[in-house]
């Protein structure tokens, strides 16, 4: 009988994770001996789950929130993806050695060309709402990808800038009120910050002046359809939701530790919706 296999998400007031869904409907319909748990750690607790990888009783682990940048001086070795980020979601080990990336970037890119297949990064003018951890992850992967131009808008001018630094020579940084001078050429745009939902105001942006097959995307998917993707809709632009991204960014870290890659398939993202709608 093969030997059991475990892994986990590792974070802190983490109960309303879907990780474990995802990963358990795959560990089921590849018929594997494993398991995918949620641990619920503090920062001290770190070092000895990084052990337990490193002997071999995890195979490997998701992170979240709080735990993405705490967990980097820990590791062994981060990769290009991780550091672009300055954080890291997925941990793995290889002959001993503990690595660490990060897979959003990879997985809004997927969701986006799976979803819109007829979209084709190269010779686009993508537009990103926000400066955090996710924009970085997707203008790594936009740019790997070839887009043109990357032009992002954030209430912290300073943080764009900072970011812009990831792509110099492709990006730039405009304020929000001057995003209806650059709305006529965008190929997409992407809100990566919170604002439209639980209360906040929306981000700002003239939709209206967009090309009609302008796609807006949002990586937020609780709700599924937020107000910044229904507002798209309600002029008729294709739109992207964040649920999508969330399945994608998880196939990496299952094929790195039970070698297989497994697929995002309509059965899976009907079983996380079901989850998320049952949540209210």
């Amino acid at each position: 009988m093969p030997e059991m296999k475990h892994a986990c998400v590792v974070g802190h007031n983490i109960s309303h994770s879907r990780s474990p869904l995802i990963h358990g409907y795959w560990i089921r319909q590849y018929g594997l001996e494993a398991d995918y748990t949620i641990r619920d750690l503090e920062t001290a607790e770190l070092p000895a789950l990084i052990s337990q990888i490193r002997r071999g009783e995890l195979e490997g682990c998701n992170v979240t929130v709080p735990h993405k940048q705490s967990v980097i001086p820990l590791l062994d070795r981060i990769d290009e993806a991780a550091r672009q980020t300055g954080s890291v979601n997925t941990i793995y080990q290889d002959q001993g050695t503990i690595f660490g990336t990060s897979t959003d970037g990879e997985g809004f890119l997927t969701h986006l060309l799976t979803a819109h297949p007829s979209f084709k990064p190269k010779r686009c003018h993508a537009v990103i709402l926000g400066a955090g951890g996710a924009a970085r992850s997707i203008i790594g992967a936009m740019s790997t990808a070839g887009v043109t131009a990357i032009t992002i808008a954030n209430r912290n001018r300073h943080r764009a800038e900072e970011v812009a630094t990831l792509a110099p020579a492709l990006t730039t940084v405009v304020a929000a009120d001057d995003l209806h001078l650059i709305a006529p050429t965008a190929d997409i745009v992407i809100n990566t910050t919170s604002l439209g939902t639980g209360g906040k105001g929306e981000f700002p942006f003239p939709m209206q002046d967009t090309p009609v097959d302008c796609i807006f995307a949002d990586i937020v998917y609780v709700p599924l359809t937020t107000p910044f993707l229904a507002r798209a809709k309600a002029i008729g632009r294709p739109t992207l939701d964040g649920l999508g991204m969330l399945l994608h960014q998880a196939v990496r870290g299952f094929e790195l530790w039970f070698g297989i890659r497994p697929e995002v398939t309509p059965e899976l993202r009907h079983l996380i919706e079901q989850d998320i709608l049952a949540s209210g």
